[in-house]
C-alpha cells in the first residue's frame, strides 16, 4: 500500500502529487476548479492557492451539482473543459446529474473525485463506494488510480480523451492518501489533433448530389460548433438551400432568411415540410434525438438521400439510412465542401429557388401567427417575459435556460444574432439555469448573461446566487413564477384531467436574493415588468447579480401537446 510522503523515485525532481495536480490545472487552462473542498481536495485547493499569480481559482459552490452545472455550461459556451472536484461518496454522487448532462450533450468536462484511502480498500470505509463504476455509464472514461506514480499520466490521458473525437466528460478517482505522496515531475498535457477531410472518392458524388437536388436541405445539429456559423451560412447561400436546426438549437442568426426554425416537439411547420419533402439532406452533427424526431415518428421522403457528417461513427445511420456517411470534424469539412461546391460544374437545379421561396413563405406565416399571440393585460405570461428580455438585453447577450414548459416561448420569442447565444440543456436538467449562467459568464465575461428559469428549477439551485455574488460575476436571473411544474401539469391535464404533485403554494422569490444582499424585484404586469427589466439590465451591466420574480398566469406553451409531425 502507498502511504503519505512515500517517494516514487530515487532520482530526478520531485513534487507532491497535490502540487502536480494544481500545476496541471493551470497548464490545461481550466478557468476554475469548482466544488466543495473536503478530504484530499483540501490539499489540491491549498496547492492551487500557492500557484504564482493564482491563475486557477477554486470556486466554492453551495452544492456539488452546481459545480458540475457550471462546468457543463462552460463547455457549451467555450467548447473547452473545466475541472470539477468532489470528496468521497456524498460529494461525488452529487456531481452525477451535471456530469450526465454533459455526457448527453457531448461536452467536455474533467471530473476528479476523492476516494477512501487505498489502505482501507473494500473494507466499507467511511464514504467508500466504487466511484469508477458509478461514473462509467455517464462518462467517456472512468477510472480509479491505484498508484500515485500513475496519477498524472492518467490525468493527461483524461484530458486527451475528453476532447478527442466526440467530446464528453471523463472521471478519475484518486485515493485521498495519495495527495502528499512525492512523484517525479510529470510531463505536460497535450491534445494532438489531425485535420479531417472528406475523401476524394466521396467528395465528388456528394457535391453532385447537393448541386443536383431540386429540394435540398441542411440540418444543423448540436454537434455543429458555433465558430462554424459563417461557413454554414456561406454554404447554404451558395447552394440556395434552407436550414433546419435540431431541437432547441440555434446554430445561426435567427435573422437569416434561409433558416426555417427548429425541428421536433414545438417546432416550426416549415421545418417539418422541408424534412418531409427534401430529396437530399446534408446532416451536420445531428443525432436525430427522440425530441427532434417527435418520438421517432419523423421520416424523410421515399428516395431521399442523406449525407451525414459526424465525429462519431456510431451516430451515422443509427436512426435513418444514409447515402453518404462522413466521419469527420465539421469545422474541417464545411470549408472543403463550400470550396468544392463553388468550383463544381454541375448546374444548380432551377427548381430549388421555388422550393426555398415556398418554405420561406410558410415560415413567415408561422412567425406572423406567433407575433399575434399575447396574454390579455393586465396580466403577463411567459411569452411577455421573453419578449421584454429580447427588447432590453444587448443583441449579443447569452440566454441560459433551465428546464420547463416556458422553454418553447424562449425558442420562439428570443431571436439570436449569432450561434452560441442560446443554451437549453437538452439533457432536460432542472436546476441548471443559475449555475449554468455562472459557467457561461466565465466563458464570456464581457457579455451579459441571463438565466431564464422556472420556479421549480430556481428553487433547486437558488443557493448558487450567493456563488455568483461572491465571484462578482454579475448575471441576470429571471424567474417564470406560475406556482407549478408546468410541463408536468400539462401532461396530467391531458391524461387524467387533474393535477397531483405539480402545484406549489404561493411563493415570492424576491426574498431569497435579498437574503444575500442582492437586488430583487417582483413583476406582475406589463408596466412593472418593463421597469424591472430596465433597472435590472442597468445594474447587471455594472457587475451586480439581479433577480426578477415574474408572476405569470398559468397559461402554458402549447407546443408539447400539439403534434408537430403529421402523417
Amino acid at each position: 500500500m502507498y502511504r503519505e510522503h512515500q517517494s516514487t523515485s530515487q532520482t530526478g525532481l520531485k513534487m507532491k502529487l497535490c502540487d502536480a495536480i494544481a500545476r496541471w490545472c493551470a497548464e490545461i487552462r481550466t478557468p476554475f476548479v469548482a466544488g466543495i473542498p473536503a478530504a484530499g481536495i483540501l490539499d489540491i485547493a491549498e496547492s492551487l492557492a500557492k500557484l504564482p499569480g493564482s491563475p486557477v481559482p477554486f470556486v466554492l459552490t453551495r452544492h456539488e451539482e452546481g459545480a458540475a452545472f457550471m462546468a457543463y455550461s462552460y463547455a457549451f459556451h467555450a467548447r473547452q473543459p473545466a475541472v470539477v472536484m468532489a470528496s468521497k461518496a456524498p460529494g461525488s454522487t452529487n456531481l452525477a446529474i451535471g456530469v450526465a448532462g454533459a455526457f448527453i450533450e457531448s461536452l467536455p468536462m474533467l471530473v476528479i473525485t476523492q476516494q477512501a484511502s487505498n489502505e482501507h480498500d473494500r473494507l466499507e470505509a467511511f464514504e467508500e463506494v466504487d466511484l469508477a463504476k458509478l461514473f462509467e455509464p455517464i462518462t467517456k472514461w472512468s477510472v480509479q488510480a491505484n498508484n500515485p506514480k500513475r496519477v498524472m499520466s492518467m490525468l493527461n490521458e483524461a484530458y486527451r480523451r475528453t476532447l478527442a473525437g466526440r467530446p464528453g466528460p471523463v472521471h478519475v478517482a484518486l485515493p485521498c492518501n495519495f495527495m502528499s505522496c512525492e512523484i517525479e515531475e510529470p510531463a505536460a498535457p497535450s491534445t494532438p489533433r489531425a485535420a479531417t477531410r472528406i475523401c476524394d472518392e466521396q467528395l465528388e458524388p456528394i457535391v453532385a448530389a447537393l448541386r443536383g437536388a431540386e429540394r435540398p436541405l441542411i440540418i444543423a445539429g448540436g454537434g455543429l460548433p458555433a465558430r462554424c456559423e459563417g461557413s454554414l451560412l456561406a454554404l447554404a447561400e451558395t447552394l440556395q438551400t434552407p436550414i433546419v436546426a435540431s431541437w432547441l438549437r440555434k446554430p445561426v442568426t435567427d435573422a437569416h432568411p434561409n433558416l426555417l426554425g427548429i425541428a421536433g416537439i414545438g417546432g416550426s411547420p416549415a421545418a417539418r415540410t422541408a424534412i418531409a419533402q427534401a430529396d437530399v439532406a446534408l446532416v451536420l452533427g445531428c443525432r436525430f434525438s427522440e425530441q427532434m424526431t417527435e418520438h421517432y415518428h419523423m421520416h424523410f421522403a421515399q428516395g431521399a438521400r442523406l449525407i451525414h457528417v459526424d465525429l462519431d461513427p456510431a451516430v451515422i445511420a443509427r436512426v435513418f439510412a444514409v447515402a453518404f456517411g462522413v466521419v469527420a470534424d465539421i469545422a474541417d469539412v464545411l470549408p472543403q465542401l463550400r470550396e468544392a461546391v463553388a468550383a463544381s460544374s454541375v448546374p444548380l437545379a432551377a427548381a430549388r429557388r421555388t422550393w426555398l421561396a415556398r418554405l420561406q413563405a410558410e415560415q413567415a406565416g408561422y412567425r406572423k401567427h406567433l407575433d399575434a399571440q399575447a396574454t390579455p393585460p393586465p396580466a403577463i405570461g411567459g411569452r411577455e417575459v421573453v419578449r421584454e428580455l429580447r427588447r432590453a438585453l444587448p443583441r449579443d447577450s447569452r440566454l441560459v435556460l433551465d428546464s420547463g414548459n416556458y422553454l418553447h416561448w424562449a425558442e420562439q420569442y428570443f431571436p439570436v444574432t449569432g450561434a452560441g447565444q442560446f443554451h437549453y440543456p437538452t439533457s432536460g436538467t432542472m436546476g441548471f439555469g443559475i449555475p449554468g449562467a455562472i459557467g457561461a459568464k466565465f466563458a464570456h465575461p464581457d457579455t451579459l448573461v441571463c438565466a431564464l428559469v422556472g420556479d421549480g428549477g430556481f428553487a433547486m439551485t437558488m443557493g448558487e446566487l450567493e456563488t455568483a455574488k461572491r465571484l462578482g460575476l454579475g448575471i441576470l436571473v429571471v424567474i417564470i413564477n406560475n406556482g407549478m411544474l408546468g410541463h408536468i401539469r400539462m401532461r396530467q391535464d391531458q391524461r387524467f384531467g387533474r393535477n397531483i404533485g405539480s402545484r406549489f403554494t404561493e411563493q415570492h422569490f424576491q426574498h431569497v436574493p435579498r437574503a444575500f444582499g442582492m437586488l430583487a424585484e417582483e413583476a406582475d404586469s406589463p408596466e412593472s415588468l418593463r421597469r424591472a427589466v430596465d433597472r435590472a439590465v442597468a445594474r447587471v451591466r455594472d457587475g451586480e447579480t439581479v433577480v426578477i420574480d415574474a408572476i405569470v398566469t398559468d397559461e402554458l406553451a402549447p407546443g408539447p401537446l400539439e403534434p408537430w409531425w403529421k402523417a
